[in-house]
């Protein structure tokens, strides 16, 4: 699996991805690219589980007042 974007948010002039890849253990890597800075934020067995954290937090980005954008 190569890096994929799950979503994008945006508020004001400020974007945030989240992106899941493979890592080298065969785990799922969910990371947050803030304003192009990377943030990790885990590992997870499956990609479903990594998706599911991934959404968790979008709906408090959008609760915080977030959009989404593509």
């Amino acid at each position: 699996m190569n890096d994929q974007r799950v979503w994008r948010l945006r508020k004001r002039h400020q974007h945030i991805d989240a992106v899941i890849s493979r890592g080298g253990d065969r785990r799922v890597l969910l990371e947050f690219v803030v304003n192009g800075r990377h943030v990790p934020a885990g590992r997870w067995a499956t990609r479903a589980q990594a998706i599911a954290a991934a959404t968790e937090r979008r709906h408090d980005l959008e609760r915080a007042g977030w959009s989404t954008h593509w």
